[in-house]
């Protein structure tokens, strides 16, 4: 006989899994494309997806992990998270055995309001992508472009991250050291930079001494190049691989718990 506890226990679970099913039927859910694709870009926002496309689908039959990029207008009154969970639970995406799914999902600025973006993980791969690196990604790598209007930009960036964290090639304290090493090589290239320029004008204001041409007639012929993000926005026209050349079988069945970061803009 089943203790009061037990019961009560039973009892809960079961109501929350009712709510779970009833918030899922609620929600106005995309479905899952036919053929299969990793790139739904239902907004309309990311432009000529084929690279990336092949690129994920690549990657999907080299590692088996599953990246799928979405963009929706509306999130329905959501929270970004939610819906990309209940959308990668209903579409599967991952491994059932693994859960080994990353979902990139997107709500761009429009009439329905701000900008809204989250990168949503497979319970296999959040070791790797802890729920603090996927903040960090989304900070570094997505809303930079976002605030740009380059969505396939910043989609990029974040996958140049993402792919080889994923596969175990790269890490989050690798990605963390390039990036404290990167704000130093700025910072140091800066203050060149400035010293150079109060030179130049040092040089004009003391002027030359006769009576030719001055010294410092024209201005200096060389490019003068301000630092700018490092491992970050020369990404936007490049992916990982060349065409798939078809093969990849389609989601695996995979779920998601809640384990990634969300961000606005």
């Amino acid at each position: 006989m089943k203790s009061p506890m037990k019961t009560k226990r039973l009892q809960l679970f079961l109501a929350l899994a009712l709510c779970s099913l009833m918030a899922m039927a609620e929600l106005q859910l995309p479905e899952r494309p036919n053929p299969p694709r990793l790139v739904n870009d239902l907004a309309g926002v990311l432009g000529d997806t084929r690279a990336m496309e092949d690129s994920l689908e690549q990657f999907a039959m080299k590692t088996s992990n599953q990246i799928a990029v979405i963009t929706v207008n509306d999130l329905q009154g959501e929270d970004a998270w939610y819906y990309a969970t209940q959308l990668g639970r209903k579409w599967g995406v991952g491994g059932a055995k693994h859960n080994n799914g990353v979902i990139i999902l997107i709500k761009p600025k429009n009439e329905t309001g701000g900008g809204k973006v989250t990168i949503q993980v497979g319970k296999g791969l959040e070791g790797a992508l802890t729920d603090a690196f996927c903040s960090t990604i989304i900070r570094n790598e997505l809303i930079p472009k976002f605030k740009e209007n380059d969505y396939n930009g910043a989609v990029w960036n974040a996958l140049h991250v993402i792919m080889p964290v994923a596969a175990g090639e790269y890490s989050e304290e690798e990605y963390n050291k390039d990036h404290d090493d990167a704000g130093w090589a700025s910072m140091i290239c800066l203050i060149a930079i400035i010293l150079f320029m109060l030179w130049v004008m040092s040089r004009n204001n003391g002027g030359g001494t006769g009576t030719g041409s001055s010294r410092n007639s024209g201005t200096w012929g060389g490019p003068i190049i301000f630092p700018g993000s490092f491992g970050g926005g020369g990404h936007s026209g490049g992916g990982f691989g060349g065409s798939s050349g078809g093969g990849w079988g389609g989601f695996g069945g995979g779920s998601f718990g809640g384990g990634g970061a969300s961000g606005s803009w």
